[in-house]
């Protein structure tokens, strides 16, 4: 758009300025300069009169005008004065004219001559007999118009003045649009400075926000980690709790059982089911078989192939209280434990937990130590067993009292 007005400018009114200071500045010049306007306003006629004169007067050199041929403007200026030297001499030469009044009429020759032939050149700006007063009487129109639009007060109004300004205008309007040309590559260039700035600061705190968020997800995840296994853990310690106290339960009834001498071989199943072996000569005799199928043999030979590998018979090599676990078949879990029944080791029993493998009660008394350690389990199981042997020898002791 400012190229547009730009051009605009440079073209019409720009160029047009400088016509018209080609057509009008000379008149604006005439016009200025003419003092006359002001000191022989209204006697514009005298100006008319003495104008053959003033040409005279710019005639520096007559003598060399004749030699080198008499020119129209001396010829012209020289009109108003032979005229009355004709008429003279005519009447001198025997014409029967009046002296005087030859003499008059040729002046008055003389003067129309120089009417006919100066007046309009006090109307013609570049004609040197220009005179402002005669230019206003007779053409007052055309004056008013000059004098309104052209003539100002401080007579320094000139189109040539106006077009050196329109162009430093033009000039500063092109070095203006060049400063903002420049100025907009600056600001351009100093904008994608900061775009880049600011979108690399962008970019790093993305990034930073992403792994703070990441850091928070994860904080977030691991402490709902810690609250699922605070929860299980708690579920868990519930749970353990109320085995515990089950187990407790049981241990009072078979107190009150081996109180009120109730209590046999078959009341050690307060954990899972189990088998109860002794350690005889002719192998493993089962002295118990509470909860399970029924399937183990009465007597095992530890010698045999075939129970060799059973856990019965490897505990046989263990120490005492120390579990030997087997899985003899799926979901199906044995524990077995050596236990010493007498001061002198001549008598061994082993004790074998049949259970689920999936059974949770089971698990956590017997093998996770969760809620108490399995030991303590095995120890309370050796301390039945001893009541339970305490009440077989005692049950026996009184039968022989009895018989004899």
């Amino acid at each position: 758009m400012k190229e547009l007005r730009w051009g605009i400018m440079n073209k019409n009114y720009h160029s047009r300025l400088l016509r018209l200071s080609k057509t009008f500045d000379t008149v604006i010049e005439v016009l200025k300069n003419s003092e006359v306007d002001k000191k022989y306003e209204n006697k514009w006629w005298i100006w008319l009169l003495v104008s053959p004169i003033r040409d005279l007067s710019q005639v520096k050199n007559i003598k060399e005008k004749a030699d080198n041929g008499l020119t129209s403007k001396l010829v012209i200026a020289l009109l108003p004065f032979i005229s009355p030297i004709v008429g003279w001499s005519g009447a001198y030469w025997g014409y029967d004219l009046d002296v005087i009044l030859s003499t008059a009429i040729a002046v008055g020759i003389g003067i129309l001559f120089t009417i006919l032939l100066y007046f309009p050149k006090m109307l013609t700006f570049d004609s040197g007999h220009f005179h402002t007063g005669a230019y206003k009487k007779f053409r007052s129109q055309e004056y008013e118009l000059f004098r309104s639009a052209l003539l100002d007060d401080k007579d320094d109004f000139f189109f040539q003045g106006l077009y050196d300004y329109i162009g430093s205008m033009i000039q500063g309007d092109k070095e203006l649009d060049d400063f903002y040309q420049r100025l907009d590559e600056r600001l351009e260039r100093f904008t994608t400075q900061e775009k880049r700035i600011l979108e690399t600061k962008v970019s790093v705190l993305q990034d930073r926000l992403t792994r703070q968020n990441k850091d928070f997800e994860d904080l977030v995840n691991e402490y709902e980690e810690i609250i699922k296994l605070f929860k299980e853990t708690n579920e868990e310690l519930i749970q353990g709790t109320d085995y515990v106290i089950h187990l407790i339960k049981d241990i009072n009834t078979l107190l009150f059982r081996v109180h009120n001498n109730v209590f046999t071989t078959k009341d050690l199943n307060i954990i899972s089911g189990f088998t109860l072996f002794e350690q005889r000569e002719e192998g493993l005799f089962k002295l118990e078989d509470v909860g399970t199928t029924g399937a183990t043999p009465k007597v095992i030979n530890p010698d045999s192939p075939i129970h060799k590998n059973w856990s019965v018979v490897r505990v046989l090599h263990s120490a005492f209280n120390s579990p030997i676990i087997d899985n003899p078949y799926e979901n199906h879990t044995v524990i077995s434990i050596k236990l010493k029944m007498d001061m002198h080791n001549t008598k061994t029993w082993i004790y074998n937990f049949h259970f689920d493998s999936n059974d949770q009660k089971v698990t956590q008394l017997l093998v996770n130590n969760d809620i108490i350690e399995s030991r303590e389990i095995y120890r309370l199981i050796h301390a039945l067993c001893l009541l339970s042997l305490d009440t077989i020898q005692n049950s026996k002791e009184a039968d022989r009292n009895e018989q004899s």
